[in-house]
């Protein structure tokens, strides 16, 4: 007995934690219900109503319920909140504020999934399925740059789970270890890696050459050798349609760096005065840009399609390519494609899509889709450029130089 009782004094002298209030027995007015709906029906979840108004979540889960079957619960329609009533009375009032109620019925889309319309959803069902490697941030840039749609992240995840697909997320942490940078112009630096690709029992190598500034393919070229001569050929073909770069950044590999000799491709880029640069051992990081764009062909075209013969790859690899510098959103050049930034047509962009995205009310009511530089551009090339070698004027046009003269200090 006496432990017993030692026992239950054991929490003798300590603090309690004051508990919460509950609502249990309570009684609420009818204007009070309709206010904790329009928070729910606003797009605040049910932890965050409880904590607001006091009532727990299973109340305000029972008041949605009923409201749902008596036809009284609150609809999104336009960043409002509208009322239906059983009289066929419809009430609306901006989310969040005490404006005054308007009378007609809500003209608001069918939702299904997160508040979105059908339309929204089946356009991020299929970038996902024509796009394995996009993830809900990039669908949301996606649709931002070509339909001027503003979906939230969390909101396109919820469409990508609810049809089974699985999502991931980054954290800041994870953020925040990743050292960033990025060239300052088009042209200034370009990143040149080679993948290892298989058509049944031949072993294929797909040169890529990027541009870091602006994401842009500028190059490419599906070789069955990995040698310094197949590197020298794809940069031939990149520079006679965009121009010289200033500078290259390729990883070790033998075919850009050997040990005991100089290659042909140091030679090349020796000749035409473009300098060199090389990431450091085992830490592939350094070339991050063009290693994505391995990553994502792999993951979208390589591993989702059999191919018969290397020239079907290669005619595969042209169309993807196309797809990718023209018409994919890439996340970390502010939402656009790579084109709008290497042919200097962003400000253009970004105001259209801006001026759209601001005034979106629903897809319903969209203007069709984005145009971008393949309208207005077609293959642009640069054709012209005035360089500086050696304190000697250059004019180049389309990849051919032409000596000026030495220039004037």
């Amino acid at each position: 007995m006496a432990k017993a009782r030692k026992k239950s004094n054991r929490g003798a002298g300590k603090t309690q934690k004051k508990a919460m209030p509950r609502s249990k027995g309570v009684r609420y007015a009818p204007e009070f219900k309709v206010d904790c709906l329009k928070l729910l029906a606003a797009g605040m979840t049910l932890e965050a109503v409880a904590a607001k108004t006091g009532v727990s979540a299973v109340s305000l889960c029972r008041w949605r319920k009923e409201a749902k079957e008596e036809g009284s619960y609150p609809e999104i329609l336009a960043g409002r909140v509208g009322i239906e009533t059983t009289s066929g009375e419809n009430n609306e009032v901006q989310a969040g504020t005490d404006a005054a109620p308007v009378a007609g019925r809500s003209r608001a889309p069918k939702d299904n999934i997160a508040g979105l319309s059908d339309e929204e959803v089946g356009e991020i069902l299929k970038l996902k399925k024509e796009h394995a490697a996009m993830g809900p941030a990039q669908i949301r840039a996606q649709l931002k740059r070509f339909f001027g749609w503003r979906i939230s992240v969390k909101a396109i995840a919820r469409v990508l789970r609810a049809n089974g697909y699985r999502t991931e997320h980054r954290t800041a942490k994870q953020e925040q270890e990743l050292q960033r940078f990025e060239a300052p112009r088009p042209n200034a630096l370009w990143q040149m890696d080679a993948l290892s690709l298989r058509v049944h029992k031949l072993r294929v190598y797909l040169h890529l050459v990027i541009d870091d500034y602006s994401r842009f393919i500028v190059g490419h070229r599906l070789s069955e050798t990995i040698t310094s001569e197949d590197a020298v050929a794809t940069l031939e073909r990149a520079i006679e349609k965009h121009g010289k770069p200033e500078r290259m950044l390729t990883d070790r590999g033998g075919q850009f760096l050997a040990v005991r000799k100089e290659t042909s491709f140091k030679r090349y880029l020796e000749r035409e005065t473009i300098d060199h640069s090389v990431s450091r051992p085992y830490h592939p990081q350094c070339i991050g840009k063009v290693e994505s764009v391995n990553r994502a062909i792999q993951k979208e075209l390589i591993y989702v399609r059999e191919f018969a013969t290397a020239e079907e790859m290669s005619v595969a690899i042209d169309e993807w390519v196309d797809e990718y510098n023209l018409r994919r959103a890439h996340m970390g050049i502010d939402g656009l494609t790579p084109a709008d930034r290497y042919f200097g047509l962003q400000s253009r962009v970004l105001a259209e899509v801006q001026a759209r995205s601001r005034g979106r009310q629903s897809a319903a009511v969209s203007n069709g889709r984005i145009g971008g530089p393949l309208e207005e551009l077609g293959d642009a090339l640069e054709v012209l450029r005035l360089v500086l070698v050696d304190g000697r004027l250059e004019l180049r046009f389309c990849g051919l130089g032409v000596e000026l003269g030495r220039a004037e200090d």
